[in-house]
């Protein structure tokens, strides 16, 4: 029982933070070893520094090449298949758009 404890408060955090570095191309590592170190404060730290997904404009300036002629393309995988998210929390909608093929969040349209 204490190692499933053990589990919850360091290689849950630790695994989390990993994971969403990787997918906001941030450093993987130090951030799991951070949150592997400072628990669940270092994940709170991961989230309270992420920066917002760009706008449609400020993705096609980054990435020039993944606009085409039929849309976007996703930077990483360069797949054109991209789905949208959609979440109303009140009143405000907010939208972000996620490659299908190897899950990265690319940019937010609202």
């Amino acid at each position: 029982m204490e190692w499933i404890t053990i589990a919850i408060a360091f290689a849950l955090p630790a695994y989390l933070a990993f994971k969403w570095a990787r997918q906001e191309d941030r450093w993987a590592w130090p951030w799991a070893i951070a949150c592997m170190v400072f628990s669940y404060f270092g994940l709170l730290a991961f989230v309270l520094t992420r920066e917002g997904l760009p706008t449609v404009s400020e993705y096609a300036r980054k990435y020039p090449t993944c606009v085409t002629e039929r849309g976007m393309s996703c930077y990483r995988c360069g797949s054109r298949s991209i789905r949208l998210w959609r979440e109303q929390p009140f009143i405000a909608v907010h939208q972000w758009h996620i490659c299908n093929s190897c899950g990265t969040s690319l940019y937010r349209s609202r």
